[in-house]
């Protein structure tokens, strides 16, 4: 009888010990989702503040000066992440014909290699592209994001003046 007794004790002291273990293992796994959303958070405060620099200029009806500060701010945010994958906001300004020395167009966001050269050279690009922005007229310029939501690519193109609607 002693000893069936003892067994008892055993099997509880067992089970106890399963059951702090299961307990633990719940609390560890919840606190590692609360830490992974933090991180997560922080890392959207990252990408909040990498197109900050550009994404003040996108909109409707922007002023040639504000079009050619814009790509003063790509070039710098450019220079700014060389090698940094994923960091490379590209160009597109409608109507110019901007190529590299290999008659690449090197302007292109996203994927593009963003090594020292290929930054200087699409910054060079983009420094003669800015000449074809006439301070007086007005300019539409887009924001296209990649899958992380990063800007990998601006659009500017010149406002043309159309009929205006009314609104009902």
């Amino acid at each position: 009888m002693e000893n069936a007794s003892k067994a008892l004790i055993i099997a509880g002291a067992i089970l106890i010990s399963i059951l702090l273990i299961a307990i633990s293992m719940y609390v560890y796994n919840a606190a590692q989702g609360t830490i992974s959303e933090a991180g997560s958070q922080m890392s959207k405060q990252e990408k909040d503040m990498y197109n900050s620099a550009v994404a003040s200029y996108v909109g409707d009806n922007k002023k040639g000066i504000d079009a050619r500060a814009c790509i003063d701010s790509i070039i710098s945010s450019n220079n700014t992440y060389i090698n940094d994958a994923g960091k490379y906001i590209g160009l597109t300004i409608e109507g110019a014909e901007v190529k590299g020395s290999d008659n690449q167009n090197i302007l292109k966001g996203g994927s593009e290699s963003n090594d020292e050269t290929a930054v200087s050279n699409a910054a060079a690009a983009m420094s003669a592209a800015k000449t074809q922005i006439n301070t007086g007229k007005r300019y539409t310029i887009t924001a296209k994001y990649s899958g992380t939501g990063l800007i990998e690519n601006i659009d500017i193109s010149e406002k043309t003046n159309g009929a205006k609607t009314e609104n009902p």
